[in-house]
């Protein structure tokens, strides 16, 4: 299938968007249905707490409170922060697991051609994505003279759009920001001022065009999607869309650690809490000459993998060696257009001096792997078990631990059988040595290395 498309899948607790190019997934946006606090959102929100850490906590009329950064000396644009104290802020990282959501006191409102913000600068920018420096100046002249109150950044889409329609979005971005501020003055915090656009949309309006198809298969929400973006069919099909058009296989095989490349390499993807890690191993290719071109095939599918995972902060790709100075440095490049193609920011530190190549990219929402697993019950995200003989080696510990006060003499242990198994025969040693009664109850266990002992005396 060629072409550029978004299919939306909104017959689940999430609305999921696939944008596939060229018959292949690009990326994925899945959005939680009962999510309410959306990077993006603008609220007018209460200082609880000022922390010596320079981070502050913020009521902004959820369960828990948000993180804000502070400036130096707790500041906020030079004016010393204290508690209770009302502002505007903006969520600029989802919360996830145990981590908060955090917002800024930076507002800005984004169109599908430039960014508004409130940051007390009144500067121009231009998206680094544009490069030619005539377009650059051009662009410029469009937004410079909208606004004496507001910074105004203009995006890469800006770069193929009118000027005309350029100077009129930021207008009227400038015209939503100000009445928005206003309205923030006489309102009583906490409250939410400004409610962005979900991330389906934002999608739609990133990456929708003339030549970019949309299908949705619910009624009710091809109506609100037609309503703001006009090339969107309804699907009525009996398959699944997602089935039907071979992506449901796709997001199924999308968190494999190990991905096979074409020229007989791999890469190995493995996410930390700190850092992502991605290494380039040549597999099957034995040829030395091709491993450059492996290389280039695993930065390509790097960057790509990135952009579908939403793999953020630091990543590290280990590419194959190389002593050609300028091989790396054409990889280099290929890796920076590559990830040029992402909406959101990347920026590539370079290479180390172990031949590390190092990356970071904005964190905005939670990876992808998030929505879709949560921790296994087995090994508590360890990734491994530990062997049934050392989980009966603690138990065998915690019984002699129980039995050597000389109050307790009986016992029933409960944990699954295998374990009950390996642990008989230190269990009935245990028994003559003590004079003690130890029973032994199998039960069904989400753990493998899960046990309780309750003790009592005879």
């Amino acid at each position: 299938m060629s072409g550029r498309r978004i299919y939306v899948d909104c017959r689940s607790p999430f609305y999921r968007a696939a944008y596939t190019e060229d018959g292949r997934l690009s990326e994925l946006i899945l959005e939680d249905k009962n999510n309410t606090v959306l990077p993006g959102n603008i609220y007018i929100g209460r200082i609880e707490r000022v922390m010596p850490s320079g981070f502050a906590f913020v009521d902004i009329g959820e369960k828990e409170p948000v993180f804000m950064q502070l400036g130096p000396d707790n500041t906020i644009r030079g004016s010393k922060v204290k508690g209770n104290t009302e502002l505007p802020v903006q969520v600029i990282k989802e919360g996830y697991d145990e981590k908060r959501a955090v917002v800024s006191a930076d507002i800005s409102r984004n169109g599908k051609y430039c960014v508004v913000i409130d940051d007390g600068k009144n500067s121009v920018g231009i998206s680094a994505k544009i490069t030619d420096a005539e377009k650059r100046k051009m662009l410029s002249d469009c937004v410079k003279d909208v606004s004496d109150e507001y910074s105004i950044v203009v995006r890469t889409a800006g770069k193929d759009a009118e000027p005309s329609a350029v100077t009129e979005e930021a207008r009227e971005l400038c015209s939503e920001m100000r009445k928005m501020l206003q309205k923030a003055e006489y309102t009583k915090a906490p409250a939410l001022l400004y409610r962005e656009d979900s991330p389906l949309f934002k999608l739609l309006r990133d990456i929708g065009g003339e030549d970019c198809a949309v299908l949705v298969n619910d009624e009710r929400d091809f109506k609100k999607i037609k309503e703001r973006y006009s090339d969107t069919e309804l699907y009525t099909g009996d398959i699944p869309l997602f089935m039907n058009f071979g992506i449901e296989k796709e997001v199924n095989e999308l968190f494999r650690r190990k991905i096979w490349l074409k020229s007989g390499g791999y890469i190995v993807i493995d996410e930390t809490e700190a850092m992502t890690v991605i290494d380039v191993n040549s597999g099957k290719a034995q040829n030395v000459d091709r491993l450059f071109n492996i290389n280039c095939e695993a930065a390509k599918e790097a960057a790509r993998q990135i952009r579908l995972r939403n793999l953020s902060g630091m990543i590290i790709i280990d590419f194959i060696n190389m002593k050609s100075k300028e091989e790396k440095e054409r990889l280099y490049f290929l890796l920076k257009d590559e990830i040029k193609k992402d909406r959101v920011r990347s920026h590539i530190v370079g290479m180390t001096e172990l031949g590390l190549m190092q990356l970071t990219r904005q964190k905005i929402r939670k990876p992808l792997s998030r929505y879709i697993y949560h921790t296994c019950p087995m090994c508590g995200g360890l990734g491994a078990i530990k062997e049934k003989e050392l989980v009966a080696d603690d138990i065998i510990s915690h019984i002699i631990n129980i039995l050597s006060t000389g109050y307790y003499n009986e016992i029933t242990l409960s944990a699954n059988a295998q374990i009950l198994e390996t642990a008989r025969p230190g269990i009935e040693a245990l028994e003559e040595k003590y004079n003690a009664k130890i029973r032994l109850k199998c039960i069904n266990t989400s753990r493998f290395d899960w046990y309780e002992t309750e003790k009592s005396r005879i």
